[in-house]
Protein backbone atom coordinates (compact mmCIF):
# COMPACT_ATOMS: atom_id res chain seq x y z
CA UNK A 1 0.00 0.00 0.00
CA UNK A 2 1.28 3.46 -0.85
CA UNK A 3 2.17 5.59 2.14
CA UNK A 4 -0.47 8.32 1.99
CA UNK A 5 1.43 10.65 4.32
CA UNK A 6 4.59 10.32 2.22
CA UNK A 7 2.67 11.23 -0.94
CA UNK A 8 1.01 14.19 0.72
CA UNK A 9 4.22 15.57 2.20
CA UNK A 10 6.13 15.13 -1.08
CA UNK A 11 3.48 16.94 -3.11
CA UNK A 12 3.17 19.71 -0.53
CA UNK A 13 6.91 20.37 -0.53
CA UNK A 14 7.37 20.32 -4.30
CA UNK A 15 4.05 21.81 -5.42
CA UNK A 16 4.28 24.77 -7.76
CA UNK A 17 5.26 27.65 -5.51
CA UNK A 18 5.07 31.13 -7.04
CA UNK A 19 6.87 33.94 -5.24
CA UNK A 20 5.97 37.36 -6.55
CA UNK A 21 3.43 38.06 -9.27
CA UNK A 22 2.88 39.54 -12.71
CA UNK A 23 0.99 42.45 -11.12
CA UNK A 24 3.59 45.21 -10.98
CA UNK A 25 2.20 47.39 -8.15
CA UNK A 26 -0.40 47.42 -5.36
CA UNK A 27 -3.09 49.24 -7.36
CA UNK A 28 -2.70 46.78 -10.24
CA UNK A 29 -3.00 43.88 -7.80
CA UNK A 30 -6.14 45.33 -6.23
CA UNK A 31 -7.63 45.55 -9.74
CA UNK A 32 -6.47 41.98 -10.50
CA UNK A 33 -4.45 43.11 -13.52
CA UNK A 34 -7.19 45.18 -15.19
CA UNK A 35 -4.70 47.97 -15.73
CA UNK A 36 -4.07 48.51 -19.47
CA UNK A 37 -6.03 51.79 -19.62
CA UNK A 38 -5.66 52.82 -15.95
CA UNK A 39 -1.91 52.66 -15.23
CA UNK A 40 -0.36 56.13 -15.04
CA UNK A 41 3.02 57.72 -14.41
CA UNK A 42 6.03 55.42 -14.18
CA UNK A 43 3.63 52.60 -13.22
CA UNK A 44 2.38 52.32 -16.81
CA UNK A 45 5.82 51.15 -17.96
CA UNK A 46 5.67 47.41 -18.54
CA UNK A 47 1.88 47.69 -18.89
CA UNK A 48 1.09 50.34 -21.53
CA UNK A 49 3.58 53.16 -22.22
CA UNK A 50 0.97 55.07 -24.26
CA UNK A 51 -0.59 56.16 -20.96
CA UNK A 52 2.29 58.62 -20.53
CA UNK A 53 0.58 60.69 -23.21
CA UNK A 54 -2.91 60.04 -21.89
CA UNK A 55 -2.26 61.13 -18.31
CA UNK A 56 -0.46 64.41 -17.55
CA UNK A 57 1.49 63.00 -14.65
CA UNK A 58 4.62 63.37 -12.58
CA UNK A 59 5.40 60.44 -10.31
CA UNK A 60 8.24 58.92 -8.29
CA UNK A 61 8.41 55.46 -6.76
CA UNK A 62 9.13 55.76 -3.02
CA UNK A 63 8.35 52.18 -2.01
CA UNK A 64 6.94 49.14 -3.78
CA UNK A 65 6.91 45.75 -2.08
CA UNK A 66 5.17 42.57 -3.18
CA UNK A 67 5.05 38.98 -2.00
CA UNK A 68 3.19 35.94 -3.23
CA UNK A 69 3.00 32.24 -2.49
CA UNK A 70 0.91 29.78 -4.48
CA UNK A 71 0.80 26.14 -5.53
CA UNK A 72 -0.89 24.24 -8.32
CA UNK A 73 -2.79 21.69 -6.22
CA UNK A 74 -3.50 22.33 -2.56
CA UNK A 75 -6.19 24.56 -1.08
CA UNK A 76 -7.88 24.40 2.32
CA UNK A 77 -10.75 22.50 0.70
CA UNK A 78 -8.47 20.01 -1.06
CA UNK A 79 -6.31 19.56 2.02
CA UNK A 80 -9.34 18.72 4.18
CA UNK A 81 -10.45 16.23 1.53
CA UNK A 82 -7.16 14.29 1.41
CA UNK A 83 -6.04 14.68 5.03
CA UNK A 84 -6.24 11.17 6.52
CA UNK A 85 -7.77 9.78 3.32
CA UNK A 86 -7.13 6.23 2.12
CA UNK A 87 -6.05 6.17 -1.53
CA UNK A 88 -6.42 2.42 -2.18
CA UNK A 89 -9.16 0.79 -0.11
CA UNK A 90 -12.40 1.58 -1.95
CA UNK A 91 -14.42 0.25 1.01
CA UNK A 92 -12.78 2.62 3.47
CA UNK A 93 -14.95 5.43 4.86
CA UNK A 94 -12.08 7.84 4.11
CA UNK A 95 -11.43 6.56 0.58
CA UNK A 96 -10.24 9.22 -1.88
CA UNK A 97 -9.61 8.13 -5.50
CA UNK A 98 -6.02 8.38 -6.71
CA UNK A 99 -7.25 9.64 -10.07
CA UNK A 100 -9.01 12.55 -8.41
CA UNK A 101 -5.88 13.38 -6.41
CA UNK A 102 -3.84 13.15 -9.62
CA UNK A 103 -6.18 15.58 -11.39
CA UNK A 104 -5.52 18.23 -8.72
CA UNK A 105 -2.22 19.00 -10.46
CA UNK A 106 -3.91 19.69 -13.79
CA UNK A 107 -1.39 17.73 -15.85
CA UNK A 108 1.41 20.18 -15.02
CA UNK A 109 3.37 17.85 -12.75
CA UNK A 110 4.94 19.31 -9.65
CA UNK A 111 6.33 22.75 -10.39
CA UNK A 112 8.30 25.36 -8.48
CA UNK A 113 8.03 28.79 -10.10
CA UNK A 114 9.22 32.12 -8.81
CA UNK A 115 8.73 35.49 -10.43
CA UNK A 116 9.89 38.66 -8.73
CA UNK A 117 9.70 42.21 -10.10
CA UNK A 118 11.41 44.90 -8.02
CA UNK A 119 11.20 48.52 -9.24
CA UNK A 120 13.97 50.37 -7.43
CA UNK A 121 12.97 53.35 -5.21
CA UNK A 122 13.63 56.87 -6.58
CA UNK A 123 15.12 55.38 -9.79
CA UNK A 124 11.63 54.93 -11.21
CA UNK A 125 9.99 58.22 -12.11
CA UNK A 126 8.00 60.01 -14.80
CA UNK A 127 7.66 63.65 -15.80
CA UNK A 128 4.68 64.24 -18.04
CA UNK A 129 5.40 62.42 -21.31
CA UNK A 130 8.74 60.85 -20.34
CA UNK A 131 9.67 58.15 -17.86
CA UNK A 132 12.88 56.50 -16.68
CA UNK A 133 12.57 53.11 -15.00
CA UNK A 134 14.97 50.64 -13.45
CA UNK A 135 13.65 47.17 -12.70
CA UNK A 136 15.22 44.07 -11.15
CA UNK A 137 13.67 40.81 -12.38
CA UNK A 138 14.14 37.24 -11.20
CA UNK A 139 12.41 34.22 -12.76
CA UNK A 140 12.68 30.58 -11.75
CA UNK A 141 10.84 27.63 -13.28
CA UNK A 142 11.71 24.16 -12.02
CA UNK A 143 10.12 21.00 -10.68
CA UNK A 144 9.23 17.43 -11.53
CA UNK A 145 7.27 16.15 -14.55
CA UNK A 146 3.92 14.40 -14.60
CA UNK A 147 5.74 11.08 -14.92
CA UNK A 148 6.89 11.45 -11.33
CA UNK A 149 3.27 11.59 -10.16
CA UNK A 150 2.43 8.57 -12.32
CA UNK A 151 5.22 6.58 -10.71
CA UNK A 152 4.39 7.77 -7.20
CA UNK A 153 0.67 7.05 -7.40
CA UNK A 154 0.24 4.21 -9.89
CA UNK A 155 3.65 2.55 -10.11
CA UNK A 156 5.10 1.46 -13.46
CA UNK A 157 3.04 -1.23 -15.23
CA UNK A 158 4.98 -3.91 -17.11
CA UNK A 159 5.72 -2.89 -20.69
CA UNK A 160 4.99 0.81 -20.22
CA UNK A 161 7.33 3.78 -20.39
CA UNK A 162 7.16 6.69 -17.98
CA UNK A 163 8.62 9.93 -19.30
CA UNK A 164 10.90 11.83 -16.93
CA UNK A 165 11.29 14.91 -19.13
CA UNK A 166 12.72 17.66 -16.91
CA UNK A 167 13.03 21.32 -17.87
CA UNK A 168 14.46 23.83 -15.42
CA UNK A 169 15.27 27.49 -16.01
CA UNK A 170 16.46 30.36 -13.86
CA UNK A 171 17.29 33.87 -15.02
CA UNK A 172 18.08 37.15 -13.26
CA UNK A 173 18.13 40.43 -15.18
CA UNK A 174 18.20 44.17 -14.59
CA UNK A 175 16.61 46.45 -17.15
CA UNK A 176 16.71 50.23 -17.62
CA UNK A 177 13.94 51.77 -19.71
CA UNK A 178 13.41 55.13 -21.34
CA UNK A 179 9.77 55.75 -22.29
CA UNK A 180 7.81 58.35 -24.19
CA UNK A 181 4.11 58.84 -24.79
CA UNK A 182 2.57 61.25 -27.31
CA UNK A 183 -0.97 62.61 -27.21
CA UNK A 184 -2.88 63.09 -30.46
CA UNK A 185 -6.41 64.45 -30.88
CA UNK A 186 -8.22 61.21 -30.06
CA UNK A 187 -5.57 58.79 -28.85
CA UNK A 188 -2.07 58.36 -27.42
CA UNK A 189 0.80 56.15 -28.50
CA UNK A 190 3.93 55.32 -26.58
CA UNK A 191 7.02 53.16 -26.47
CA UNK A 192 9.72 52.00 -24.09
CA UNK A 193 13.30 51.31 -25.14
CA UNK A 194 15.09 49.02 -22.70
CA UNK A 195 18.66 48.01 -22.05
CA UNK A 196 18.64 44.57 -20.45
CA UNK A 197 21.60 43.48 -18.34
CA UNK A 198 21.79 39.72 -17.89
CA UNK A 199 23.07 38.91 -14.41
CA UNK A 200 22.74 35.13 -14.23
CA UNK A 201 21.25 32.24 -16.20
CA UNK A 202 21.03 28.52 -15.55
CA UNK A 203 18.98 26.01 -17.51
CA UNK A 204 18.50 22.26 -17.60
CA UNK A 205 16.83 20.27 -20.34
CA UNK A 206 16.46 16.64 -21.39
CA UNK A 207 18.33 14.95 -24.21
CA UNK A 208 15.92 12.97 -26.39
CA UNK A 209 13.12 11.48 -24.25
CA UNK A 210 14.19 10.17 -20.85
CA UNK A 211 12.24 7.17 -19.63
CA UNK A 212 11.81 4.42 -17.05
CA UNK A 213 10.54 1.06 -18.33
CA UNK A 214 9.30 -1.97 -16.41
CA UNK A 215 9.92 -5.32 -18.10
CA UNK A 216 9.60 -8.91 -16.95
CA UNK A 217 13.34 -8.99 -16.32
CA UNK A 218 13.42 -5.79 -14.22
CA UNK A 219 13.52 -1.99 -14.35
CA UNK A 220 15.46 -0.18 -17.08
CA UNK A 221 15.90 3.46 -17.89
CA UNK A 222 18.21 6.12 -19.20
CA UNK A 223 17.76 9.78 -18.39
CA UNK A 224 20.19 12.27 -19.98
CA UNK A 225 20.22 15.98 -19.19
CA UNK A 226 22.29 19.05 -20.06
CA UNK A 227 22.87 21.91 -17.63
CA UNK A 228 23.85 25.31 -19.06
CA UNK A 229 25.06 28.33 -17.11
CA UNK A 230 25.94 31.92 -17.97
CA UNK A 231 27.14 34.98 -16.07
CA UNK A 232 26.97 38.32 -17.83
CA UNK A 233 24.85 39.20 -20.84
CA UNK A 234 23.20 42.18 -22.48
CA UNK A 235 20.38 42.96 -24.85
CA UNK A 236 17.66 45.38 -25.81
CA UNK A 237 13.89 45.40 -25.52
CA UNK A 238 10.90 47.31 -26.89
CA UNK A 239 7.38 47.88 -25.55
CA UNK A 240 4.69 49.66 -27.58
CA UNK A 241 1.22 50.85 -26.62
CA UNK A 242 -1.95 52.57 -27.77
CA UNK A 243 -4.71 54.21 -25.69
CA UNK A 244 -7.78 56.15 -26.78
CA UNK A 245 -8.90 59.34 -25.09
CA UNK A 246 -11.88 59.07 -22.78
CA UNK A 247 -15.17 59.35 -24.66
CA UNK A 248 -18.10 61.49 -23.56
CA UNK A 249 -19.62 58.34 -22.03
CA UNK A 250 -16.41 57.68 -20.07
CA UNK A 251 -15.06 54.80 -22.18
CA UNK A 252 -11.38 54.26 -22.86
CA UNK A 253 -9.67 51.46 -24.86
CA UNK A 254 -6.04 50.35 -24.90
CA UNK A 255 -3.63 47.86 -26.42
CA UNK A 256 0.03 47.09 -25.75
CA UNK A 257 2.73 44.60 -26.62
CA UNK A 258 5.33 44.13 -23.89
CA UNK A 259 8.78 42.83 -24.87
CA UNK A 260 7.98 42.90 -28.57
CA UNK A 261 11.75 42.87 -28.86
CA UNK A 262 13.55 41.52 -25.83
CA UNK A 263 16.57 39.23 -26.01
CA UNK A 264 19.68 38.81 -23.88
CA UNK A 265 22.92 37.63 -25.50
CA UNK A 266 25.24 35.86 -23.04
CA UNK A 267 28.89 36.25 -24.00
CA UNK A 268 32.31 35.53 -22.51
CA UNK A 269 33.57 39.11 -22.87
CA UNK A 270 30.67 40.76 -21.00
CA UNK A 271 31.97 43.35 -18.52
CA UNK A 272 30.03 41.73 -15.67
CA UNK A 273 32.03 38.53 -15.95
CA UNK A 274 35.37 40.38 -15.97
CA UNK A 275 34.25 42.67 -13.13
CA UNK A 276 33.39 39.75 -10.87
CA UNK A 277 36.76 38.17 -11.74
CA UNK A 278 36.85 34.58 -12.95
CA UNK A 279 38.45 33.23 -9.77
CA UNK A 280 35.76 34.63 -7.48
CA UNK A 281 33.04 33.11 -9.68
CA UNK A 282 34.73 29.72 -9.58
CA UNK A 283 35.04 29.91 -5.77
CA UNK A 284 31.32 30.68 -5.50
CA UNK A 285 29.84 27.98 -7.75
CA UNK A 286 32.63 25.40 -7.36
CA UNK A 287 32.43 22.34 -9.59
CA UNK A 288 29.30 23.69 -11.28
CA UNK A 289 31.15 26.62 -12.87
CA UNK A 290 30.67 26.41 -16.63
CA UNK A 291 32.48 28.41 -19.28
CA UNK A 292 30.70 29.84 -22.36
CA UNK A 293 29.27 27.10 -24.58
CA UNK A 294 30.18 24.49 -21.97
CA UNK A 295 27.56 22.18 -20.46
CA UNK A 296 27.28 19.82 -17.54
CA UNK A 297 26.21 16.40 -18.82
CA UNK A 298 24.17 14.24 -16.44
CA UNK A 299 23.43 10.62 -17.36
CA UNK A 300 21.27 8.55 -15.01
CA UNK A 301 21.07 4.83 -15.67
CA UNK A 302 18.77 2.16 -14.29
CA UNK A 303 20.31 -1.07 -15.53
CA UNK A 304 18.03 -4.12 -15.28
CA UNK A 305 17.19 -3.64 -11.60
CA UNK A 306 15.65 -6.62 -9.83
CA UNK A 307 15.39 -7.67 -6.20
CA UNK A 308 18.55 -9.77 -6.65
CA UNK A 309 20.63 -6.92 -8.18
CA UNK A 310 19.34 -4.12 -5.95
CA UNK A 311 22.50 -4.11 -3.86
CA UNK A 312 24.82 -3.85 -6.85
CA UNK A 313 25.75 -0.71 -8.73
CA UNK A 314 22.63 -0.95 -10.87
CA UNK A 315 21.24 2.56 -10.30
CA UNK A 316 23.78 5.32 -10.76
CA UNK A 317 24.41 8.63 -12.48
CA UNK A 318 27.50 10.09 -14.11
CA UNK A 319 28.25 13.78 -14.44
CA UNK A 320 30.97 15.66 -16.31
CA UNK A 321 31.51 18.78 -18.41
CA UNK A 322 31.17 18.70 -22.19
CA UNK A 323 31.31 20.98 -25.23
CA UNK A 324 29.28 20.52 -28.43
CA UNK A 325 31.25 19.60 -31.58
CA UNK A 326 30.06 18.77 -35.07
CA UNK A 327 32.57 15.98 -35.68
CA UNK A 328 34.98 13.87 -33.64
CA UNK A 329 36.97 12.54 -36.60
CA UNK A 330 40.04 14.65 -35.79
CA UNK A 331 39.69 14.56 -31.98
CA UNK A 332 41.39 12.17 -29.55
CA UNK A 333 39.35 9.06 -28.80
CA UNK A 334 37.29 9.13 -25.60
CA UNK A 335 34.68 6.77 -24.16
CA UNK A 336 32.91 9.80 -22.67
CA UNK A 337 31.75 11.12 -26.06
CA UNK A 338 27.96 11.43 -26.37
CA UNK A 339 26.33 11.21 -29.80
CA UNK A 340 23.14 13.26 -30.23
CA UNK A 341 20.16 12.55 -32.47
CA UNK A 342 21.14 15.36 -34.89
CA UNK A 343 24.47 13.57 -35.54
CA UNK A 344 26.51 16.09 -33.55
CA UNK A 345 28.48 15.20 -30.44
CA UNK A 346 29.24 16.21 -26.87
CA UNK A 347 32.95 16.00 -26.15
CA UNK A 348 34.45 15.98 -22.62
CA UNK A 349 35.93 19.42 -21.90
CA UNK A 350 37.74 19.01 -18.58
CA UNK A 351 37.20 19.01 -14.84
CA UNK A 352 36.15 15.84 -13.04
CA UNK A 353 34.15 12.84 -14.16
CA UNK A 354 31.98 11.62 -11.29
CA UNK A 355 30.04 8.38 -11.15
CA UNK A 356 27.74 8.15 -8.13
CA UNK A 357 25.92 4.98 -7.17
CA UNK A 358 22.48 5.71 -5.78
CA UNK A 359 22.18 2.18 -4.41
CA UNK A 360 25.23 0.24 -3.31
CA UNK A 361 28.91 1.15 -3.52
CA UNK A 362 31.07 2.02 -6.49
CA UNK A 363 31.51 5.81 -6.56
CA UNK A 364 34.24 6.88 -8.99
CA UNK A 365 36.01 10.19 -9.64
CA UNK A 366 38.40 10.74 -12.55
CA UNK A 367 40.16 13.91 -13.70
CA UNK A 368 39.42 14.67 -17.36
CA UNK A 369 41.94 16.34 -19.65
CA UNK A 370 41.12 20.02 -20.21
CA UNK A 371 40.06 20.21 -23.86
CA UNK A 372 38.12 23.46 -23.63
CA UNK A 373 40.78 25.84 -24.96
CA UNK A 374 41.55 23.55 -27.90
CA UNK A 375 38.09 22.68 -29.16
CA UNK A 376 35.46 25.00 -27.64
CA UNK A 377 33.79 27.75 -29.64
CA UNK A 378 32.31 29.67 -26.72
CA UNK A 379 33.30 33.16 -27.82
CA UNK A 380 32.09 32.49 -31.38
CA UNK A 381 28.69 31.04 -30.39
CA UNK A 382 27.02 33.07 -27.65
CA UNK A 383 23.51 31.90 -26.87
CA UNK A 384 20.41 34.02 -26.40
CA UNK A 385 17.43 33.97 -24.05
CA UNK A 386 14.08 35.54 -24.86
CA UNK A 387 12.25 37.77 -22.39
CA UNK A 388 8.56 36.78 -22.06
CA UNK A 389 6.33 38.72 -24.47
CA UNK A 390 2.76 39.75 -23.60
CA UNK A 391 -0.21 41.10 -25.54
CA UNK A 392 -2.63 43.23 -23.50
CA UNK A 393 -6.11 44.40 -24.53
CA UNK A 394 -8.05 46.60 -22.16
CA UNK A 395 -11.05 48.83 -21.74
CA UNK A 396 -12.54 50.91 -18.94
CA UNK A 397 -15.47 53.15 -18.20
CA UNK A 398 -15.44 55.95 -15.65
CA UNK A 399 -18.40 57.55 -13.94
CA UNK A 400 -17.12 60.92 -12.76
CA UNK A 401 -16.33 60.96 -9.04
CA UNK A 402 -18.17 57.66 -8.58
CA UNK A 403 -16.48 54.54 -9.94
CA UNK A 404 -14.32 53.03 -12.69
CA UNK A 405 -14.98 49.61 -14.20
CA UNK A 406 -12.11 48.00 -16.16
CA UNK A 407 -11.55 44.75 -18.04
CA UNK A 408 -8.40 43.23 -19.57
CA UNK A 409 -7.45 40.31 -21.81
CA UNK A 410 -3.79 39.23 -21.55
CA UNK A 411 -1.81 36.41 -23.11
CA UNK A 412 1.82 35.42 -23.33
CA UNK A 413 3.59 33.80 -26.26
CA UNK A 414 5.53 31.17 -24.29
CA UNK A 415 5.25 29.17 -21.09
CA UNK A 416 8.56 30.34 -19.66
CA UNK A 417 9.46 32.61 -16.74
CA UNK A 418 5.93 33.02 -15.39
CA UNK A 419 4.39 33.64 -18.81
CA UNK A 420 1.50 31.55 -20.12
CA UNK A 421 0.04 31.08 -23.59
CA UNK A 422 -3.41 30.74 -22.01
CA UNK A 423 -5.57 33.84 -22.17
CA UNK A 424 -6.31 35.59 -18.89
CA UNK A 425 -9.50 37.65 -18.59
CA UNK A 426 -9.99 40.04 -15.67
CA UNK A 427 -12.61 42.55 -14.57
CA UNK A 428 -12.43 45.03 -11.71
CA UNK A 429 -14.14 48.01 -10.14
CA UNK A 430 -12.53 50.96 -8.36
CA UNK A 431 -14.80 53.08 -6.15
CA UNK A 432 -13.59 56.72 -6.24
CA UNK A 433 -16.56 58.53 -4.67
CA UNK A 434 -14.91 58.88 -1.25
CA UNK A 435 -12.59 61.87 -1.05
CA UNK A 436 -8.95 60.74 -1.02
CA UNK A 437 -9.88 57.07 -0.62
CA UNK A 438 -10.23 54.26 -3.17
CA UNK A 439 -11.79 50.80 -2.83
CA UNK A 440 -10.96 48.05 -5.35
CA UNK A 441 -12.32 44.60 -6.20
CA UNK A 442 -11.32 42.33 -9.08
CA UNK A 443 -11.89 38.86 -10.52
CA UNK A 444 -9.89 36.94 -13.14
CA UNK A 445 -10.03 33.59 -14.92
CA UNK A 446 -7.42 31.80 -17.05
CA UNK A 447 -3.66 32.22 -17.16
CA UNK A 448 -1.36 30.43 -14.76
CA UNK A 449 -3.56 30.78 -11.66
CA UNK A 450 -6.80 29.73 -13.49
CA UNK A 451 -8.93 31.73 -11.01
CA UNK A 452 -8.27 34.78 -8.87
CA UNK A 453 -10.07 37.29 -6.66
CA UNK A 454 -8.48 40.50 -5.40
CA UNK A 455 -9.15 43.34 -2.96
CA UNK A 456 -7.42 46.69 -2.70
CA UNK A 457 -7.43 49.99 -0.88
CA UNK A 458 -5.80 53.33 -1.67
CA UNK A 459 -5.43 56.61 0.15
CA UNK A 460 -4.30 59.99 -1.17
CA UNK A 461 -2.65 62.49 1.18
CA UNK A 462 -1.61 65.50 -0.84
CA UNK A 463 0.83 64.26 -3.52
CA UNK A 464 1.40 60.96 -1.67
CA UNK A 465 -0.52 57.89 -2.83
CA UNK A 466 -0.52 54.86 -0.55
CA UNK A 467 -1.92 51.59 -1.92
CA UNK A 468 -2.31 48.05 -0.65
CA UNK A 469 -3.65 45.04 -2.52
CA UNK A 470 -4.22 41.34 -1.96
CA UNK A 471 -5.42 38.51 -4.17
CA UNK A 472 -6.36 34.87 -3.71
CA UNK A 473 -5.04 32.62 -6.50
CA UNK A 474 -6.58 29.40 -7.78
CA UNK A 475 -10.01 30.15 -6.33
CA UNK A 476 -12.50 32.85 -5.49
CA UNK A 477 -12.49 32.31 -1.71
CA UNK A 478 -10.07 31.59 1.13
CA UNK A 479 -11.21 27.96 1.24
CA UNK A 480 -10.63 27.25 -2.46
CA UNK A 481 -7.59 29.49 -3.04
CA UNK A 482 -4.24 27.81 -3.64
CA UNK A 483 -2.17 30.82 -2.69
CA UNK A 484 -2.08 34.56 -2.31
CA UNK A 485 -0.37 37.74 -3.48
CA UNK A 486 0.03 40.86 -1.36
CA UNK A 487 1.54 44.21 -2.32
CA UNK A 488 2.04 47.67 -0.84
CA UNK A 489 3.23 50.85 -2.52
CA UNK A 490 3.96 54.49 -1.74
CA UNK A 491 4.17 56.91 -4.65
CA UNK A 492 4.64 60.65 -5.01
CA UNK A 493 2.30 61.74 -7.77
CA UNK A 494 1.03 65.00 -9.28
CA UNK A 495 -1.16 65.53 -12.34
CA UNK A 496 -4.58 65.21 -13.87
CA UNK A 497 -6.11 63.08 -16.61
CA UNK A 498 -6.26 64.57 -20.09
CA UNK A 499 -9.39 64.08 -22.19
Amino acid sequence: MINNKLIGITCLIFSSFIFGQTNRDARMLGLNGSYTTLARGYQCIGVNPANLGTYNNRSVNLLNLSLGLSNNALSITNYNAINGAHLEDTLSFTYYPKSQFYEMFGGDGIRLMQSLELPLPILNFSTRRFALTTNFSSNLDMGLPNGFLDLLLFGNPIGSNISIDIKQKSIITQDIGLSYGHLYNKFSVGFTLKYILGLFYMGMESIDTPFITTEMSGFNGQNQYLIQQAIGGSGTGLDIGFTTNKSEEGYRFGLSVINLLGTVKWTQDNFLRSTLIEESIIDTVGDFYLRPNEFMYVNMLIDNVTVETLGDTSIYYEMYKVIPVESIDNLPMSNLVVELSDETYLYPSGGEYKLTALIGDGDTTITVTDNYEKYASGSDNPFQTRQPMYLRLGMSREWEEQAIVAADLVTGFSNNYGSSTSWRASMAVEIIRFKGQFLRLGYAIGGITKKSMSLGYGKKIGPLHWDIGMSFNGGFSIETAKGFDIAMGLTWQLGNTKN
